[in-house]
């Protein structure tokens, strides 16, 4: 074996052939050139990643080629989370740095959130790096899940970088700032540091401005120009939201709801609304009830829209809700004359959050509204105050159960299955057995948990539909698959004859 038949086989990713390769004594750790792990790494090969170092792979040794340096860095720039779990499992050291660059730092300075959550998870410094810290580089490019994530592991929301700038001062700066324009000019700047005899003719430039979502929700821009290709988020402001509140800064709540109104339809979900919302709601004090009551007064649709969110949970720790009895009156007032469908909306989830039954007429007068289409809020607030007994009620989910729409069969069904005793047996395990053949396998697993709960086997077909057709490693499928397994505990059922 030559050390070019390895890298090849690394590159191509050809693990059947670097198993072949490999004996006890290989060099894999080379003082010259590329080294195996290095390429690996780039290529986000976890499997590979852990057969190299089970040979004897040094995860912390730097690769020699240009530009090249320790493999967790490179797979944190490409984020590569699963080849980064990987190097971390095989005792790579979190926090190793390349001037400085720790993985941390070039996950948070690229976006990268699910890479640095492993980094986190695994043990990295939230605060360790320059000229950045992680916090400043992540609040730079926008990254509201990785500040946010950074703050829940313990980073100093007042370190400076080697420059003296805040994560704060720098998300204030940029939540101002026109993205596309300043990520051509870093083009121009490259494209100028890179001239020497072609002079940069900028007559007939194309430039391609694209914008998505990022793993956070907030908006993500890219700009192409001149063969490069840069990117930011646009959640600065959330970013200085949530950094305002982990430092105690008192921001006025119209300022808050300033900020947020431009990512209102923005932000996937709308995040920087919600980050403002948050930090309103977790006040606790009277002066900020008064504001969100007098937001809820406002001829603007948009202003009251913040202020119902502010009162839908506003002053709930885990077991009381101070402010119930004034907050109920001033939702029900507004359940009865609001004319804005989105407030309408927020009206309803809002009613929900309470829990209160005293809120069961204005939620079916909500979900009624002749004209109105339903949503998963009909079923999430409805089954959050309905009471044993009320008929119509009863009716109205069960109804929503059995919607065309697969999500809101979905809430509806969960919504039933929570119904405890009071309420009208026969109707519920009938309406739950509707749904153990549901075409989606998310309601037909909340059926089957809740007939099994009540010791009902018709659930059995269910639970084996659900397990059969899932995969076990699939995260997207772990709830349902839990759901159905919880179920089959329930009726004492032998699991692996349901899943052949």
């Amino acid at each position: 074996m030559t050390g070019s038949e390895l890298m090849t086989a690394v590159a191509e990713d050809d693990l059947v052939r670097v198993r072949a390769l490999l004996r006890p004594g290989v060099d894999l750790n080379p003082d010259r050139g590329t080294t195996p792990l290095y390429e690996a790494a780039v290529h986000g090969n976890g499997d590979m990643i852990r057969l190299l170092l089970e040979y004897g792979a040094d995860p912390d040794l730097p690769s020699h080629g240009p530009d090249e340096g320790l493999p967790l860095c490179a797979a944190a720039c490409w984020d590569h989370d699963e080849a980064v779990l990987a190097l971390l499992d095989g005792g790579a050291n979190p926090d190793a740095a390349e001037d400085g660059w720790t993985a941390l730092l070039w996950a948070a300075g690229l976006g990268h959130l699910a890479t640095a959550d492993v980094l986190l998870d695994g043990g990295a410094n939230p605060d360790a790096g320059c000229p950045h810290t992680p916090l400043t580089a992540a609040a730079r490019f926008g990254a509201y899940g990785i500040v946010w994530s950074l703050l829940e592991h313990g980073a100093d929301p007042a370190k400076p970088d080697d420059g003296g700038l805040t994560a704060l001062e720098i998300a204030r700066e940029l939540s101002e700032a026109d993205l596309e324009a300043l990520l051509t000019s870093r083009i121009d700047a490259n494209v100028e540091a890179k001239e020497s005899a072609e002079s940069a003719d900028q007559e007939g430039r194309v430039i391609v401005v694209s914008r998505s979502h990022a793993a956070d929700g907030t908006e993500l821009v890219e700009v192409e120009a001149d063969g490069t290709r840069l990117a930011i988020q646009r959640g600065h402001a959330a970013v200085a939201t949530i950094l305002e509140d982990a430092l105690g800064i008192r921001t006025p709540v119209a300022e808050l709801m300033a900020r947020a109104v431009p990512y209102r339809d923005r932000d996937e979900g709308g995040e920087t609304w919600w980050a403002a919302v948050h930090s309103v709601q977790n006040r606790h004090d009277e002066e900020t009830f008064g504001a969100a009551v007098e937001l809820c007064a406002s001829s603007d649709p948009v202003t009251r829209d913040f202020g119902v969110d502010v009162l839908s949970q506003f002053g709930f720790t885990a077991d009381d809700r101070p402010y119930l009895e004034r907050t109920l009156p001033v939702l029900q007032g507004l359940a009865e004359r609001e004319q804005d469908p989105r407030v309408v909306e927020s009206v309803l989830g809002a009613l929900g959050q309470q829990g209160d039954p005293r809120a069961l007429p204005e939620v079916l007068a909500i979900i009624g509204r002749p004209g109105r289409e339903h949503s998963v809020r009909d079923a999430i607030a409805l089954s959050a105050v309905l009471t044993p007994g009320h008929a119509e009620g009863l009716t109205c989910l069960i109804g929503l159960s059995r919607h065309p729409s697969a999500e809101i069969r979905d809430y509806a069904t969960h919504g039933l299955a929570a119904l405890g005793d009071g309420f009208d047996g026969d109707a519920v395990l009938e309406a739950l057995h509707d749904r153990v053949s549901d075409p989606d396998l998310s309601t037909t697993a909340e059926a089957a948990a809740a007939l099994a709960a009540r010791h009902d086997r018709r659930a059995i077909d269910a639970i084996h539909r659900v397990l059969c057709e899932t995969d076990q490693d699939d995260p997207d499928d772990e709830y349902i698959r839990e759901l159905a397994l919880e179920a089959a505990t329930l009726l004492n059922l032998d699991l692996p004859d349901l899943t052949h």
